[in-house]
């Protein structure tokens, strides 16, 4: 785990010396595409996904966190970070991600381990049973004047067969900004898939909510009940939806995990436990993840849990530019990440390279639904992710196994870049 924490802290001043991310990003034109179906005519909006990234000076390698260190610690917060740090006076970790203040979380804690801590005055903060999982994820409050860094040490300590991390706080690939531009009066046609999906073509989605829209035609929406709210965000996740329902998804499966502002919405890692369970235990053989961070224990174990039932996930590689670390989900064993190139097949300027990249697909201008109404194109590699999902699920619904399934997808793909697999397109251009 230390060592993946060292990359990621190297990455970041890495991309940040070379003026690479988020908030460097800039929109730019995109080719005109090849006609498509006729159902609504639309004026083009132009929305831009940056993945937006804490800078910051450290003095010290160790665990001690800005908050807990005493010493001057310099951020540049953009986005749901900087949001997340002012709504929930959130604390962080020792490279700067954020993390919920003065709390540890912990999968599969002993009952004697927690009485152990509750003698040394810890507390439990909020305990949650995971039905499907047959366990509970705790969130524990850590006693008074105790160093973050050193609860999680001592937590780990009491119970070292507990999965057990900071609850770190993670965002969309649409952070930075969300800024929709018409474009020079340009019209434009949506697609819609050539016959009606089967009821069998099932997927899941973890992103923010998804509303009524034309683009989702005849395609049934399963809503987390547990995330529904009417001032939830809701521009990205429609804009997947609409991909998948495009692309013959019939079922969504649809778990909202965000909150705060609609143009920089954030979750945590307990949030995303819950919705996990949720999603489980609904049986969408393919799970679209759309969340963007550092690594995380609890993280981990949901991914590798959803493996081990079969499930196949699929994630955006992150838009922190070619020099940015990798991204989670999306760099975990098993998962499938997905890199964005344009209509000419090249690869997305701002796309994360790295040898966890699986696959890439359309994901610069790509047309899909508005949360407000009409349609836009957005830009990014979590709109090139629901593509390769919708795929993979359509797949999994004639009767493919998970492995099966990636492996025609790998086998499927055309090879650009440099002869074979790379770490800027992985095994090529899915269609």
């Amino acid at each position: 785990m230390n060592a993946r924490w060292n990359m990621w802290a190297m990455g970041l001043v890495l991309a940040a010396s070379l003026g690479l991310g988020g908030a460097a990003a800039q929109e730019r034109e995109v080719a005109e595409p090849r006609e498509v179906r006729e159902v609504h005519e639309i004026r083009e909006v132009a929305v831009h996904e940056t993945e937006v990234r804490e800078t910051g000076s450290h003095e010290s390698p160790s665990h001690e966190t800005g908050a807990e260190s005493g010493r001057e610690t310099r951020h540049a917060d953009i986005g749901w970070q900087a949001d997340a740090i002012r709504d929930e006076a959130a604390d962080r970790d020792a490279i700067g991600n954020p993390v919920r203040q003065g709390e540890v979380i912990a999968f599969g804690l002993p009952a004697e381990a927690e009485r152990t801590l509750a003698a040394s005055g810890y507390r439990v903060i909020r305990r949650t049973a995971l039905a499907s999982l047959g366990e509970e994820v705790v969130r524990l409050g850590i006693p008074r004047g105790r160093r973050l860094a050193d609860a999680l040490r001592e937590v780990r300590e009491a119970a070292p067969g507990a999965v057990t991390d900071f609850d770190h706080y993670y965002g969309l690939g649409l952070a930075a900004r969300e800024k929709p531009r018409r474009d020079k009066g340009a019209r434009y046609k949506a697609a819609t898939p050539a016959a009606p999906a089967p009821r069998a073509v099932s997927v899941g989605m973890i992103d923010t909510a998804v509303t009524a829209h034309p683009a989702l035609g005849g395609a049934r929406v399963v809503s987390w009940k547990a995330g529904e709210d009417p001032k939830a965000p809701a521009q990205h996740g429609t804009a997947v939806a609409s991909l998948m329902a495009a692309r013959g998804s019939a079922t969504i499966y649809s778990a909202n995990i965000f909150r705060g502002p609609a143009a920089h919405p954030f979750t945590s890692i307990d949030i995303l436990a819950e919705a996990m369970e949720w999603m489980l235990g609904q049986g969408a053989p393919v799970i679209n993840m759309s969340i963007a961070g550092p690594p995380n224990a609890l993280l981990e174990k949901l991914v590798a849990i959803a493996g081990a039932r079969g499930r196949t996930i699929v994630a955006a590689a992150g838009n922190g530019g070619p020099a940015a670390p990798p991204v989670y989900p999306a760099a975990l064993p098993g998962v499938v990440a997905v890199t964005a190139v344009d209509p000419a097949l090249r690869v997305y300027r701002y796309a994360n390279h790295g040898r966890y990249i699986a696959v890439a697909a359309q994901g610069v201008g790509v047309l899909a639904a508005r949360a407000e109404g009409g349609y836009a194109r957005f830009t990014g590699t979590s709109f090139a992710a629901p593509l390769v999902a919708a795929r993979l699920a359509r797949c999994r619904a004639g009767g493919g196994s998970s492995a099966v399934c990636t492996d025609q997808l790998y086998k499927a793909a055309r090879d650009l870049g440099v002869p074979g697999y790379d770490d800027t397109y992985g095994y090529g251009y899915i269609d």
